[in-house]
C-alpha cells in the first residue's frame, strides 16, 4: 500500500498498531478473566462437592444413628421379655424357678410393655407346646391368648381406637409359606427358633387396622439352659423413617435431593422421594448402579461412588440392625444442579461481570486508542510539516525561475531540523557553484571576443602579407626574365649591371620587409597561442566546476536531477571548447612551424639577393664569369621564386587558420552565452524580502 503522505502513513501505521495493542490488551484480559474465572469456579466446586460430600455424610452417620436408636429401643424391649421369660424357665440351686410368674401375670406384663412403649404395634410371646407347663388347663382360652391346644402365645396389639387387645399367634407362628417378598409367615418364631439368635424380620407392608404400613418384626430367643424354649418379640411400624428421611431430605438443598432406607433383602423401607415405592425391589426404584452399591456397602462406613460431571452425589451407608445380622443401607442422593446452584448463580454472576468488564475495557480502549490517533495525527503533521516545506523548495527550484536565495526555516535540534540545515546548505552550496560557473563563463565569453578580435586583426596582417608576396613574386618573375636576358646576351650585361643591381637592391628590400611581416605573423601566431591556452585553461576549470555540480546533484538524488542535467550541460560545452582550442593550438603551432620555415628561406633568398648584388657590382669587373654567373643567378632565382610560391602558400594556409581560430572563438563566445542563459536561469543573488524565507 502506498500513501501520497508521510502524515497519512504515520497515522495509519501507528494507528493499526494502536489498535493491535488494544484489541490485544482487551483480549489477553478476556482469555485471563476466562482463565481466573475457570480456575475459580473449579476451585469453588471442588470445595462446594467437598462440603456437599461432608453434608451428606454427616446427615447419613446422624439419619442412621436415629434409626439405629429406635430400631435398638425395640430390639431392647423384645430382649427384656425374653431374659424375664427365661428367669422363669431358669431354677435356682433349690430347684425352685429363679422367677415364679403365672401366665396371667406374664400376660399383663407383655400389656404393660405394649403400654408403656406407644411407638410400637404390638409385643408378643410364644412359647414352645407346654414349655411353660400346664398347657392342656388352658385350652379353649384363646380370648386369653392361648391357642386351642392352650399353648401359651399371648399377641397384644393395639386397636384402631388405641384400646389394647390380646390374641394367640395362631397357627402362622410356625408357617413355612413364603409371600412375595419371599418371607415365611411364621418367620418371626422360625428364625430365632432356628438360628438361636435375635432375628429382626425383613419389612413388608402389613394392614394395621385398615391402615398399610410398613412394618419389621424384632425376636428374641428365649433359651433355657441352652435349649429354646419360645422367643419374644415386637413389630415396630417404620412410618416414622418416612417421615424422618422427609423431614432430613427437606432440610437439605430445600427437599431436592432424596434419601432412601433399602433393608437387607432389598426392599425400600422409606423414600423420601416417592412414598409409594415402599415395599418395592429397590433396583426396580432406583436403578441397578444403586443396587449395585448397596451390594458393595461395607458396614458401618459410607461409601461415596465416583462420580462424574453428569451424575448426582451420593452416600450410601450400611449399617446393622439391632445388633443382628441383618443391614440395612441408608442412601442419600442430591441432583447435581441443585448441590451446585449457588456456584452456577456464582458463575452467571461472574459471567456478568466479566462482560461487564469487557465492555468497560473496550469503551476504555477505544477511548485510549482515539486520544492515541489524536496525538498521533498531531505527531504526524509534526513530522510531515519540515518534510512538505522541504518538497516545496525543491518544487521552487526545479520549476519557475530556480531561485537558490529560497531557504528553510530551522527550530529545534530535531531531525527535521537537521534536515533543513543540510537542505539549506546544498542548496547554498549550489549557488556558489552556479555563481562560480556564471562568472566563468562571462570569463570565456569575454576571452573569446579578445581571441576574435585577435584573429581578425591577424587575418588583415595575413592579407597584407599575401599581398606583398605577390609583389615579390612578380618581382621574381622579373628578375628571371632579366638573368636570362644577361645569359642570352652577355653583351647587355655590362650595360644593364646598374639596372640590376638596383632590382637587386629592390629586391633585397622587399625580402627585409617579407622577413619582417614573417616575424609579426610568428609574435602573432605566439600571441593567438596563449589566449588558446588560456581558453583550454578556462574550459578545464569550467569542466571541473560542472564536474563538482554533478557531484552535488548526485549527493541531492531526486531534487539535484535538474542540476545535473544543467551541470552536464556546462560540462559538455566545456569540453568543447577545450576541444575547439585544442583545434586552434594545433593549427597555430602548425603555421608558427610553417611561418619559422618560411622566415628560414626568405633568409636564404635575402642572402641570395645580397650574393646578386654583389655579383651585379662585380659584372663590371669580370664580364667573363657573367655567363656563370648568370647561370647561377638563374637557378638561384628558380630557387627564389619556389620560396617565394611556398611562402605565398603558407600565407594562404595562415589566413585560412585564422579564419578557423576566427570562427572558433565566435562558437565559444556562443556556449560561453548559452551557459550565462542556463546559469541565469537560476536566481542566485540574495534578496532583502527572502532573506529569511
Amino acid at each position: 500500500m502506498s500513501f501520497k503522505s508521510i502524515r497519512t502513513f504515520v497515522v495509519v501505521t501507528a494507528g493499526t498498531c494502536l489498535l493491535a495493542v488494544v484489541v490485544a490488551l482487551v483480549l489477553y484480559a478476556l482469555m485471563a478473566m476466562n482463565r481466573m474465572q475457570s480456575t475459580s469456579a473449579e476451585r469453588t466446586g471442588e470445595v462446594m462437592e467437598q462440603a456437599i460430600g461432608d453434608r451428606l455424610d454427616a446427615l447419613v452417620n446422624d439419619q442412621a444413628s436415629r434409626i439405629q436408636r429406635k430400631l435398638d429401643h425395640a430390639m431392647t424391649v423384645a430382649a427384656q421379655l425374653a431374659a424375664l421369660n427365661e428367669l422363669m424357665g431358669k431354677k435356682d440351686a433349690d430347684g425352685w424357678p429363679q422367677l415364679m410368674m403365672t401366665r396371667k401375670e406374664l400376660s399383663a406384663m407383655v400389656r404393660q410393655t405394649l403400654a408403656t412403649n406407644p411407638e410400637l404395634l404390638d409385643v408378643f410371646i410364644g412359647w414352645e407346646p407346654d414349655a411353660f407347663g400346664s398347657d392342656a388347663e388352658y385350652t379353649g382360652r384363646e380370648e386369653d391368648g392361648y391357642d386351642g391346644s392352650g399353648r401359651f402365645m399371648p399377641w397384644w396389639y393395639r386397636k384402631a381406637d388405641g384400646s389394647l387387645a390380646v390374641l394367640p399367634l395362631g397357627d402362622t407362628m410356625e408357617s413355612t409359606k413364603r409371600d412375595d417378598a419371599g418371607i415365611r409367615e411364621g418367620e418371626y418364631y422360625l428364625c430365632p427358633k432356628e438360628t438361636g439368635k435375635r432375628c429382626v424380620i425383613d419389612p413388608k407392608m402389613y394392614d394395621y387396622n385398615g391402615v398399610e404400613q410398613m412394618v419389621t418384626s424384632f425376636n428374641v430367643p428365649i433359651m433355657v439352659n441352652g435349649e429354646f424354649r419360645g422367643s419374644a418379640g415386637t413389630d415396630l411400624s417404620l412410618a416414622f423413617i418416612q417421615q424422618m428421611l422427609g423431614d432430613a431430605n427437606q432440610s437439605l438443598y430445600d427437599g431436592a435431593g432424596s434419601l432412601a432406607l433399602v433393608a437387607g433383602n432389598g426392599r425400600i423401607v422409606a423414600n423420601s422421594a416417592d412414598a409409594a415405592s415402599l415395599g418395592k425391589p429397590a433396583e426396580a426404584v432406583m436403578g441397578h448402579q444403586v443396587a449395585q452399591m448397596l451390594a458393595h456397602a461395607d458396614s458401618g462406613k459410607v461409601v461415596a461412588p465416583e462420580s462424574g460431571e453428569q451424575s448426582d452425589f451420593a452416600r450410601y451407608l450400611s449399617f446393622p440392625v439391632a445388633g443382628t445380622d441383618s443391614h440395612w443401607t441408608l442412601v442419600a442422593r442430591i441432583p447435581r444442579a441443585a448441590a451446585l446452584a449457588p456456584l452456577m448463580k456464582l458463575e452467571q454472576t461472574m459471567t456478568a461481570q466479566r462482560n461487564q468488564a469487557v465492555t468497560a475495557m473496550s469503551v476504555v480502549g477505544l477511548i485510549i486508542a482515539a486520544l492515541g490517533l489524536m496525538a498521533i495525527a498531531w505527531v504526524g503533521h509534526r513530522i510531515a510539516r519540515p518534510l512538505r516545506h522541504l518538497a516545496e523548495r525543491m518544487r521552487e527550484i526545479a520549476s519557475g525561475d530556480g531561485d537558490l536565495t529560497q531557504r528553510l526555516p530551522v527550530h529545534g535540534r530535531d531531525e527535521s531540523a537537521l534536515l533543513a540545515e543540510h537542505f539549506n546548505a546544498f542548496v547554498e552550496r549550489m549557488r556558489e557553484l552556479l555563481v562560480g560557473i556564471r562568472a566563468s563563463s562571462e570569463s570565456v565569453r569575454r576571452s573569446a571576443g579578445e581571441i576574435a578580435s585577435g584573429g581578425q586583426e591577424l587575418s588583415k596582417r595575413t592579407e597584407q602579407t599575401a599581398a606583398s608576396l605577390e609583389e615579390s613574386a612578380a618581382a621574381m618573375e622579373q628578375l628571371s626574365g632579366t638573368v636570362s636576358q644577361a645569359a642570352d646576351s652577355a653583351r647587355q650585361a655590362n650595360e644593364m649591371a646598374d639596372q640590376a643591381a638596383t632590382a637587386a637592391r629592390g629586391g633585397g628590400e622587399e625580402i627585409q620587409q617579407v622577413v619582417s611581416t614573417m616575424d609579426e605573423i610568428r609574435d602573432a601566431s605566439r600571441r593567438i597561442a596563449g589566449i588558446v591556452e588560456m581558453i583550454d585553461s578556462i574550459a578545464f576549470q569550467t569542466n571541473l566546476l560542472a564536474l563538482n555540480a554533478s557531484v552535488e546533484a548526485a549527493r541531492a538524488g531526486e531534487h539535484g536531477r535538474g542540476f545535473a542535467v544543467v551541470a552536464e550541460e556546462v560540462r559538455g560545452l566545456a569540453g568543447r571548447s577545450k576541444q575547439a582550442a585544442a583545434e586552434i593550438k594545433t593549427l597555430i603551432n602548425d603555421a608558427e612551424s610553417r611561418t619559422e620555415t618560411g622566415v628560414e628561406r626568405v633568409g636564404r633568398a635575402e642572402a641570395s639577393m645580397r650574393e646578386i648584388v654583389a655579383r651585379v657590382e662585380q659584372v663590371s669587373a669580370s664580364l667573363a664569369e657573367i655567363s656563370t654567373a648568370a647561370g647561377e643567378q638563374a637557378d638561384g632565382v628558380g630557387q627564389v621564386n619556389q620560396a617565394v610560391s611556398q611562402l605565398d602558400s603558407m600565407t594562404q594556409q595562415n589566413a585560412a587558420l585564422v579564419e578557423q581560430s576566427t570562427a572558433a572563438s565566435e562558437s565559444l563566445s556562443d556556449e560561453s552565452d548559452r551557459l550565462a542563459e542556463a546559469v541565469s536561469t537560476f536566481r542566485l543573488d540574495r534578496q532583502p524580502d527572502t532573506a529569511g524565507a
